[in-house]
C-alpha cells in the first residue's frame, strides 16, 4: 500500500500524512523534509535562495526516484510536485494511489494568513495564480479527490482509508 497526497499549500498534506501513518502503522515520507536534508537547508525560503525553483524540482525528482519502489508508505508531496509529472510517475510505482486534498483558494488563503514560511504565498495574487494553474493538475493526477473544507484531519484520514481499502 502506497498512499500519495497532493494538494495546494495549506490543504493539510503533512497533517493527514502523519494521521494516516499512525492509523496504518506505516512510515511516512515528508518530501519537503527530505528536500531540506538533501539541499542542506532548513526552510523552503532557504531552498529558493540557494538554487531557486530548479533546485527544488530536481531534488523532488531525485527523492521520487529513490522511493519509486517503496511499498507500505504514506507520502506527503510538496505543493508544486504536479508541475513535474515524472515525480508522480515514480511515486505511483508499486501500486501507489494519489489522493488530492482539495479546498477553495479562499479557504487555503485563510489557513495560510501570516505564515512567513511559504515563499510562494507572499503575494496573494501570485498565490491565487499558482492555485489556478495547479488546480487542474491536482484534479487530473488524482485517483481520488477529498474535499477537506470543514473536516478534521482524522475525518480526512478515515475518508482516504475507506476509499483506499473499502473499509473505515
Amino acid at each position: 500500500m502506497k498512499i500519495i497526497l497532493i494538494g495546494f499549500m495549506g490543504s493539510g498534506k503533512s497533517s493527514v500524512t502523519a494521521a494516516l501513518s499512525r492509523l496504518l502503522n506505516l512510515p511516512m515520507l515528508e518530501m519537503d523534509d527530505l528536500v531540506y536534508r538533501k539541499t542542506n537547508t532548513k526552510t523552503m525560503h532557504e531552498v529558493f535562495n540557494k538554487g531557486g525553483e530548479l533546485l527544488l524540482r530536481e531534488t523532488e525528482i531525485a527523492i521520487a526516484k529513490e522511493y519509486a519502489l517503496a511499498d507500505n508508505i504514506v507520502v506527503s508531496t510538496g505543493a508544486g510536485v504536479v508541475l513535474n509529472k515524472i515525480v508522480l510517475d515514480y511515486l505511483k510505482q508499486q501500486n501507489g494511489k494519489i489522493f488530492c486534498l482539495n479546498a477553495s483558494f479562499e479557504v487555503l488563503a485563510d489557513r495560510l494568513a501570516g505564515d512567513a514560511s511559504r515563499p510562494l504565498f507572499k503575494d496573494v495574487m501570485q498565490a491565487k495564480s499558482l492555485y489556478e494553474l495547479r488546480q487542474p493538475l491536482y484534479l487530473g493526477y488524482a485517483d481520488e479527490v477529498v474535499n477537506v473544507w470543514k473536516k478534521s484531519v482524522e475525518e480526512i484520514a478515515h475518508e482516504i482509508l475507506q476509499s483506499h481499502t473499502g473499509s473505515a
